[in-house]
């Protein structure tokens, strides 16, 4: 397994744990972390015994998001808009392969999760949060805005209005709020959100992988598609899964009265 700088990666009991690991820059999103995300969402979705993925900071924190110190000094370089079109590249690759991964993704969210921090969070299937989390998207007070799928994500998931409140103002929220906002799916204790967040993902380990993945491409696509096109892909997939041996399986268990065992074909 590859060796990690800026993350920790395991894999417990059919569930991948993608840790950020830069508590001296309170797990700043480098080019680096994009990239060593990067390659343990290849090995995750590649690995048949993953059934789900838990990206965290840990119980102190999640992320601050972008490292603007870095952007600020520049290395000597003046930040122009081509220089943020490329440092921001990687970022926006990283964050879009999770919203696409082929297993369902949980963000397992403690203290604060700023700007890029909940953007990334904004990616994933479900976000579960401490109850001292804040979430927050503070670009404007830098005189810029979210960059990294802030704006879109968000309003997709919580609706124009909120989204507008918490992107035109910069102000945080609690986990509370986000709660009441569905922009977090849980709210848990502190000390328990790594426990919490392994038992959430521990749901899928018993469920159909290929279905999941239907499910979860016709959710993500159809949104974008006006309803007759969305009705359609929703159809299309149903029809699809009576082909696989788990749709088959599913029906013998509820038949017997017995738990399926899925396989994934």
């Amino acid at each position: 397994m590859m060796e990690y700088q800026s993350i920790l990666y395991a894999k417990e009991e059919g569930v991948a744990i993608i840790t950020f690991n830069l508590p001296h820059k309170r797990n700043a999103i480098t080019a680096q972390m994009a990239g060593e995300i990067d390659t343990a969402l290849f090995d995750a979705e590649g690995d048949r015994d993953i059934a789900a993925v838990v990206i965290t900071g840990g119980e102190k924190y999640f992320t601050a998001g972008a490292d603007v110190n870095d952007i600020v000094s520049g290395h000597g370089e003046e930040p122009t808009s081509v220089r943020m079109y490329e440092m921001h590249y990687p970022t926006q690759a990283v964050f879009r392969h999770i919203s696409r991964m082929n297993k369902p993704t949980i963000a397992a969210i403690a203290g604060y999760a700023f700007g890029g921090g909940l953007e990334m969070a904004l990616c994933c299937d479900f976000r579960i949060g401490t109850e001292k989390a804040k979430l927050g998207l503070p670009e404007i007070t830098l005189g810029i805005i979210p960059g990294a799928g802030g704006t879109q994500r968000l309003s997709r998931t919580i609706g124009l209005a909120r989204a507008k409140e918490l992107v035109l103002t910069g102000e945080t929220i609690s986990a509370d709020r986000a709660y009441e906002f569905g922009l977090i799916t849980k709210v848990v204790k502190e000390g328990t959100l790594l426990s919490e967040a392994k038992a959430y993902a521990g749901k899928f380990k018993a469920l159909p992988p290929f279905g999941l993945r239907i499910a979860k491409t016709v959710l993500d696509k159809g949104i974008n598609m006006g309803l007759d096109d969305a009705l359609e892909l929703e159809q299309l997939g149903f029809c699809m899964l009576y082909s696989t041996e788990d749709q088959k399986e599913g029906v013998r268990a509820f038949a017997e009265k017995r738990s399926p065992r899925f396989k994934g074909r």
